[in-house]
């Protein structure tokens, strides 16, 4: 009994997101309320709150399922790949899944947001999501010898993460995201990026 109601709240908790979405994407993120999220979702607004707490939380959780999903595809294939090729594939994964979860408008909506303001205790915690597994990518790495043992995976991790965001603010808030582009653009910063990481042959 214990289990069906664990899957009936993770079902709930969903669907509430999954309403979320669509009105944060109809009404723009900040014109929506708890009110019409829980209209869509068929449930009471305390029940939102219940779940949720705030629009803010259930924007986290938005931004955190690509993220964890793109991090539990690439933990699979990275053992064995070359740095610059592991890097670039996460970094194409992450962009890729994120604008499948949430469309370009309500990015551009967003991205003013990002790195100050009212959201960024949303956009916080998140980030800090997306550094630790950087961190751990770099640290492989550097344990394989593949990169500086005196690299600092810390600062490094946290400037990468700041330059790829960088990266994708600017394909998400194109009229039309152009993904080879920014595929071609990324492999170009992450090959300078590396070439100091990489430890000498």
């Amino acid at each position: 009994m214990t289990g069906l109601r664990s899957r009936q709240k993770q079902e709930r908790r969903a669907k509430i997101a999954e309403a979320a979405l669509k009105v944060f994407s109809r009404n723009g993120f900040m014109a929506a309320t708890l009110e019409q999220i829980a209209t869509e979702a068929g449930v009471s607004p305390p029940t939102v709150t219940n779940y949720y707490g705030s629009k803010q939380e259930i924007l986290l959780a938005l931004l955190n399922a690509p993220d964890e999903r793109s991090i539990r595809e690439n933990r699979a294939t990275l053992m064995h790949r070359d740095p610059i090729e592991a890097l670039c594939a996460i970094e194409l994964r992450v962009a890729e899944n994120q604008l499948a979860t949430m469309p370009a408008s309500l990015w551009r909506e967003l991205a003013p947001f990002w790195l100050q303001g009212e959201l960024s205790e949303v956009f916080q915690p998140w980030n800090d999501m997306v550094i630790a597994e950087i961190r751990h990518i770099f640290s492989h790495y550097q344990e394989s010898g593949q990169f500086r043992q005196d690299l600092d995976v810390e600062v490094t991790a946290r400037l990468f993460n700041d330059i790829m965001n960088l990266g994708f603010l600017r394909l998400a808030s194109a009229p039309v995201p152009n993904f080879v582009a920014h595929e071609a653009n990324s492999r170009v910063i992450i090959e300078l990026f590396c070439r100091g990481m990489l430890a000498k042959s």
